[in-house]
């Protein structure tokens, strides 16, 4: 077996992190221009920036863990394949122009390679 998913996945964490650098550039420059100590909270653009940019850590560290089971050639559990397949599917209902979309390649190559449970 390739060991592909994982790796997509991080790649995906890669581009959001990426992609929100580049959209929120200005944001993150405020923030770091006053000294990131307490520069998020109760300002809604700022906490949208923090979370996006969070949220592709999280994905990079996800993808990681995948990589390594599929290195050691472990199955990815059943829970775990259709928790990410909900989460996304109700990302991609909420917010249909969403990135969400990339998802769709490693889910499938979870439950194409694996099976379904």
């Amino acid at each position: 077996m390739k060991n592909w998913i994982g790796k997509t996945i991080i790649g995906i964490g890669l581009i959001h992190t990426a992609f929100g650098m580049v959209v929120f550039w200005s944001i993150f420059a405020e923030i770091l221009n006053e000294g990131l100590f307490n520069t998020v909270n109760q300002q809604p653009i700022r906490e949208a920036f923090y979370w996006f940019e969070f949220f592709g850590l999280v994905l990079m560290i996800l993808g990681a863990l995948i990589n390594w089971m599929e290195f050691k050639q472990e199955a990815i559990p059943g829970f775990l394949k259709w928790s990410l397949l909900g989460m996304s599917a109700v990302m991609v209902f909420i917010q249909p122009v969403t990135g969400a979309w990339l998802m769709a390649i490693p889910l499938f190559g979870m439950f194409w390679t694996q099976g379904s449970i």
